[in-house]
């Protein structure tokens, strides 16, 4: 069977679901479940559900392992035994976006993406978010003499919750507990990485 016509038997069978998805709620419309079936199916298509208000901001991961694609900001599933020199991080990501220095360290700083905040409300299987931006998201490697001692990535996380919701294969309710602890990851590392007497 070709692409196209496993395509279209696909779309058929998808079709066939959602049409008699439809009939089983006009039929509880009657049962006054009116489209419950719906809600169900949009529910177990979305993967996520619940009823929750929440933090966003930025977060940040402290690595000392990590293994670099050949573009920007992308990294590899290769295992990799070694640290990186600065020119191999230039050969890999190219330039720095800046260059910085953190007591004994010299700080490489690639920007990756614009960085958001804010608030937002997850309803059934709608996210609601109303977010501004807050700057840049940064890759930044610790380098001393000249060798990578560490990565500090920040990237955007749900920081607060208070609600309740089932997604990834996990429901629980949240009630506004802070488990962020990369401030003090990074500035533990920072002080390992970068300390005179290393």
């Amino acid at each position: 069977m070709s692409k196209a016509a496993l395509r279209q038997a696909q779309g058929e069978q998808v079709y066939v679901w959602v049409k008699q998805i439809l009939v089983r709620a006009e039929f509880n419309t009657v049962l006054g479940l009116t489209g419950l079936p719906i809600i169900l199916l949009v529910t177990v298509l979305s993967g996520c559900t619940g009823i929750a208000v929440g933090t966003y901001g930025k977060e940040e991961w402290v690595r000392t392992e990590f293994s670099l694609a050949k573009a920007r900001n992308q990294f590899s599933f290769d295992k990799r035994s070694g640290s990186y020199s600065r020119a191999d991080i230039a050969a890999y990501w190219g330039e720095p976006d800046a260059v910085e220095s953190f007591k004994a360290c010299e700080v490489l700083i690639y920007k990756d993406g614009t960085s958001w905040a804010g608030v937002g409300a997850f309803v059934v299987v709608v996210p609601v978010p109303l977010l501004v931006p807050t700057g840049s998201y940064k890759n930044r490697f610790y380098l001393r003499d000249g060798v990578a001692v560490g990565l500090i990535q920040e990237y955007g996380e749900v920081k607060r919750m208070i609600g309740y919701t089932c997604g990834s294969n996990e429901c629980g309710a949240n009630f506004g507990e802070n488990t962020d602890t990369s401030e003090e990851d990074s500035r533990r590392a920072l002080g390992q990485w970068c300390t005179q007497s290393h």
